[in-house]
């Protein structure tokens, strides 16, 4: 009983038939003006992952000798700890001295992947 109700329903038929098929062209200003919103979105997007690429590259060149000297230590440690046993103080800081750079270095690969991924997006939208 519902079903005719919404079937026969006038509200239904008319909007749709007022809908023209040139509506629907690649060409309509609805089309263009989305994209043109979605260009700007990725244009955006990609902006704000640069800026966010540029600050990490920055720490990591700054942060890169000491990395290096904490790495040299740590290893050394590790090869004393062999010996000796037992993990030292000094060892588990420099430990997540070491992980968090490393970290950071391997988050900066999937930033720029990332980049580059979404500059393909805005290629293909721009096409």
């Amino acid at each position: 009983m519902l079903r005719r109700k919404v079937i026969g329903s006038p509200n239904i038929a008319s909007p749709c038939s007022a809908l023209q098929k040139s509506d629907f062209r690649k060409e309509s200003w609805q089309t263009n003006s989305m994209t043109d919103q979605n260009i700007k979105a990725k244009q955006a997007l990609i902006q704000q992952l640069r800026a966010v690429a540029e600050k990490e590259t920055a720490w990591l060149e700054k942060n890169r000798l000491l990395y290096t000297e904490k790495r040299s230590r740590l290893d050394s440690l590790i090869e004393l700890r062999s010996n000796s046993g037992g993990v030292s103080s000094e060892e588990q800081e420099l430990s997540k001295h070491v992980a968090l750079y490393e970290s950071r270095r391997f988050a900066m690969w999937d930033l720029a992947k990332e980049i580059n991924h979404e500059e393909q997006n805005l290629a293909a939208l721009k096409s």
